[in-house]
């Protein structure tokens, strides 16, 4: 089968034509060559009288090292054509988003990242900690890594960015969610506001702002969906950094790091299933790109990783219904001869033999994808449109007979 073809019969088979819309008779002859069939799809890909969204926001989620493969979104969202409007990120998500909204390319981003070390930036407080012991704050100094933050974001305000920029902390005093950025906000420079936000309890020193306390925002909302829905946003594009492959447990180890990050880790899951619950919407398009085999400070292979996030975003961006139409024509093109499936449903499979019926699926899920029935089939929904990708359903199941695909 033609690239053509697959286009129509996939489009056709998901209630939709290749652009997105309705299907319709008629998308081209049995006459047409490959070139030609691919050139007519790129011409049907961006409508002429296309009305792209007024306000488009980026949402970068925190994720330790992982967020490196927020500069493979960035890339893809450039390759695509991708107007954003403005952007909102999350410790890691911050570092990357102010980046992003400073002017710099996912090129520049990326020397960015192959700057920082763990050797140079994680280094131990020793000395405190042999003078204080427990009393000291934080395992590592944080100086050298703010110091960086000052080095790639020298504004001084967030008026200084080319792209409006929000990003979230948690003080430790008023015990409230800060939001930098915004109208009437503290004054605050641009690095000290990210490394608030990137600012992990216990590991590094907490920000001190106008004479209070931050840590890291991801420890009350680790994807900051709720500042977009305040942003009145038409569009928005998540990258969610939790995903996991549940059927592999981690291993424990018996050391304070390592239950640490753990913590962290299934708090953050926890955290992010309520706030997609209630701020994945019908404008908002999710994607989780496959970067759990990677430690929240482990340094990876950045080049890598970038490409994780590029792939994934390519993935997403064509295929869903939200953004396929604003995407550049030739790419989405192009991709559809190498993208299987589209990315915008979530499919749904139980292990008959595995479910005991005890109705948790559908308790837990917030599109009503399960059926909390005595005997029979629980799915509702085998392939979800509606699902908000928090994996909630497949995490809480008390025998782990949920799977899920398509993520």
């Amino acid at each position: 089968m033609d690239a053509g073809s697959r286009v129509r019969d996939r489009s056709l088979h998901h209630g939709l034509s290749a652009d997105g819309t309705p299907a319709a008779a008629g998308n081209g002859s049995a006459d047409d060559g490959p070139r030609d069939r691919v050139e007519a799809l790129a011409e049907r890909a961006v409508p002429r009288d296309v009305v792209r969204p007024r306000r488009t926001v980026l949402v970068l989620g925190g994720g330790g090292m992982r967020g490196f493969c927020h500069i493979g979104v960035i890339r893809a969202i450039e390759r695509l054509g991708l107007q954003v409007d403005e952007v909102v990120g999350t410790s890691m998500g911050a570092v990357m988003g102010a980046l992003y909204a400073g002017g710099n390319d996912s090129h520049k981003m990326e020397e960015v990242a192959a700057e920082i070390s763990l050797k140079d930036y994680f280094r131990l407080n020793l000395v405190k900690f042999l003078v204080r012991g427990l009393r000291h704050a934080s395992v590592y100094k944080g100086r050298a890594f703010h110091d960086l933050l000052r080095k790639w974001l020298p504004q001084s305000s967030f008026d200084d960015l080319e792209k409006p920029f929000f990003c979230n902390a948690l003080s430790l005093t008023s015990t409230a969610s800060a939001i930098f950025g915004l109208p009437g906000g503290p004054d605050v420079s641009v690095a000290d506001a990210v490394y608030a936000s990137a600012c992990l309890p216990s590991i590094f020193e907490p920000a001190v702002i106008d004479g209070d306390h931050y840590i890291d925002g991801g420890m009350t909302e680790t994807l900051a969906l709720r500042v977009a829905h305040a942003r009145s946003a038409d569009l928005v594009i998540a990258v969610d950094l939790s995903h996991r492959d549940l059927s592999k447990p981690t291993p424990y180890r018996a050391s304070l790091p390592h239950i640490l990050f753990q913590t962290y880790e299934v708090m953050g899951l926890a955290l992010n299933e309520h706030n997609l619950h209630r701020y994945a919407d019908d404008k908002t398009v999710v994607m989780k790109p496959k970067v759990s085999h990677l430690g929240l400070l482990d340094m990876p292979d950045v080049e890598e990783v970038v490409r994780i996030g590029e792939q994934e975003a390519i993935e997403a961006l064509t295929t869903n219904p939200l953004t396929r139409y604003l995407c550049d024509a030739q790419v989405v093109a192009d991709e559809e001869r190498r993208v299987a499936r589209p990315r915008n449903y979530v499919q749904l499979e139980v292990d008959a033999d595995a479910c005991i019926h005890c109705g948790i699926c559908a308790a837990t899920c917030a599109t009503q994808g399960f059926a909390a029935v005595p005997i029979g089939e629980v799915v509702k929904k085998p392939f979800n449109y509606e699902c908000t990708r928090d994996m909630a359903c497949e995490r809480n199941c008390p025998t782990g007979a949920i799977r899920l695909g398509n993520l």
